[in-house]
């Protein structure tokens, strides 16, 4: 009996614990207990505020002088021009020569692991093609000037087939650092092409806006292919080899294009009224006189060939304050973006564990972005700020150093993605500026030696900026490379804001003037 009793008494104990817990389950939200208390949030730290209020200025600024503009009195609307058959043909070229390319990137690294490149040996081999990339956007920069821009483009044509034939009949690692000489040093096509298309807009008598519409077109096809290659291998080829092959037939038709380019007409200098053009006779008289005339040359052939090379290098453009403002400039930007990359890589790594598929999804993201802040966005705004584009530069810059803070503490992925896409289009459109700009203030027979200057600049930031950047990332200051980032946007902002104006728009405007009364006074005689 007292068994069957515990068992009644335990039994309903269980009927009461059920009934207790359907009871609870019925109750109103109001009268259940309420959750335990999250786990407190760390505190935030000192600097969260202040970067956070300069971000916000910077943005707050840019939409200030957006608006500004837009209070200002709109310039009469022109007629759009057609696009001239070279800068069709020339961006379509472009295109299928970086598509060649890149081409071989997906099997390229793969390669290098099969031959046995380390990582002093991956070191050096970007060092070298850095170094000559320096060496050689100058000099073919130049020689585009003194001997044509379409000889020029057929080089580097030729450079990236002798690359190609290198690195198919050497496959060791002596053949991938020859591979990398003839392309590095002579293939300056990207350079040669912006002062190609700086000519056509020039014959046509086109505006900024045309140019920069011409230049952002092929920044577009450019940024375009380095998506359009690695895809197309992955479709067609399966090694490195049958990728040697297809790149070299890419290549190949983007040379049937350059055959299809047409010479930019050089425009007439008017004559003077009352000077007499200068004849043969007179030549040979100046020389007799001279000794470095026709007539009779005097001097050394050492000394002729070091005034040669002193004439061939010779670019008075560089000399002026414009020119070594935009030098500053493109350095800076250069500088801050190298130096920002290996922090950048370890923080997303750390953050969000990014895999290589990851990598892929915002390289192509920001590959994109570029292409169409290049070949759609730039020109519009170019057109839309008139003539002088410094409040213009001025939002870029203030988006680039006012976003990367954000970028580099958010914990959100998404917002890592929203404050990229209007910082890779201010890269783009402010590329775009400061290569109209620079066309602006240089003759033709300088611009391509002046591009080429500038893509040395470039490669010698990215040469020194990463290793700026590590030797930061090494001090006791947590934050020493961001502030060394920000600090070189904040130059490049003080720059802009306060001589871009006086050294680059009056000049280029003053001989855009003379140009064009140079033009009147000859149609009238």
């Amino acid at each position: 009996p007292s068994l069957s009793v515990s068992q009644g008494d335990a039994a309903h104990t269980r009927g009461d614990v059920r009934l207790q817990t359907f009871s609870n389950m019925m109750k109103w939200p109001w009268s259940r207990p309420p959750p335990p208390p999250p786990p407190p949030e760390p505190p935030l730290p000192s600097w969260a505020m202040p970067v956070v209020a300069a971000g916000a200025i910077c943005f707050l600024i840019s939409a200030m002088l957006f608006y500004n503009s837009r209070r200002r009195k709109a310039p009469p609307s022109t007629p759009a021009k057609p696009m001239h058959r070279g800068v069709l043909i020339g961006s379509i070229s472009s295109f299928l020569s970086v598509s060649a390319m890149a081409v071989t990137f997906p099997f390229y690294q793969t390669r290098r692991d099969a031959l046995g490149c380390d990582a002093l040996c991956q070191g050096g081999q970007t060092s070298l093609r850095s170094g000559l990339t320096l060496v050689g956007a100058a000099l073919i920069g130049r020689a585009s000037d003194r001997v044509g821009r379409i000889p020029m483009l057929w080089l580097g044509l030729a450079a990236s087939l002798s690359s190609l034939g290198i690195s198919k009949g050497m496959d060791t690692i002596e053949g991938m650092w020859y591979a990398i000489i003839p392309a590095a040093l002579l293939n300056q096509n990207f350079a040669c092409m912006k002062a190609l298309f700086s000519d056509y807009i020039d014959e046509d008598g086109g505006s900024d806006a045309d140019r920069a519409g011409a230049v952002g077109k092929l920044g577009m096809a450019v940024g375009l292919s380095f998506m359009a290659g690695p895809l197309l291998a992955t479709l067609l080829v399966s090694s490195y080899q049958e990728a040697l092959y297809l790149s070299a037939a890419v290549t190949i038709l983007s040379g049937a294009l350059l055959a299809m380019l047409p010479a930019p007409q050089p425009k007439k200098s008017p004559p003077v009224v009352g000077v007499t053009p200068p004849t043969n006779q007179s030549f040979q008289a100046a020389g007799a006189e001279g000794g470095n005339g026709i007539g009779a040359p005097k001097g050394s052939v050492i000394g002729r060939l070091m005034k040669s090379v002193l004439a061939f290098a010779d670019m008075p453009v560089l000399k002026t304050r414009g020119a070594q403002m935009l030098v500053v400039m493109r350095l800076l930007m250069a500088l801050a973006f190298h130096m920002f990359a290996p922090v950048w890589q370890v923080s997303i790594k750390e953050r969000f564990n990014f895999a290589p598929a990851d990598h892929a999804k915002f390289m192509g993201l920001i590959g994109l972005t570029y292409a169409l802040s290049q070949g759609v966005v730039a020109k519009p705004l170019v057109r839309y700020f008139g003539k002088d584009p410094t409040n213009l530069l001025i939002i870029c810059v203030l988006i680039l150093g006012g976003s990367r803070p954000f970028a580099l503490f958010t914990s959100s992925v998404f917002i890592v993605y929203a404050l990229y896409i209007p910082m890779v289009i201010s890269l783009g459109v402010m590329n775009t500026a400061i290569t109209t700009a620079a066309s602006g203030i240089a003759d033709a027979d300088q611009l391509g030696g002046f591009f080429g200057v500038l893509e040395s600049v470039e490669s010698s930031a990215g040469i020194i900026g990463p290793t700026i950047g590590g030797l930061l990332s090494k001090i006791p200051y947590e934050h020493a490379v961001l502030t060394a980032v920000c600090t070189a946007y904040a130059l490049v902002l003080l720059i802009v804001a306060l001589r871009f104006n006086r050294y680059v728009v009056q000049p280029a405007l003053l001989k855009e003037g003379a140009a064009a009364r140079e033009t009147a006074k000859a149609k009238v005689n």
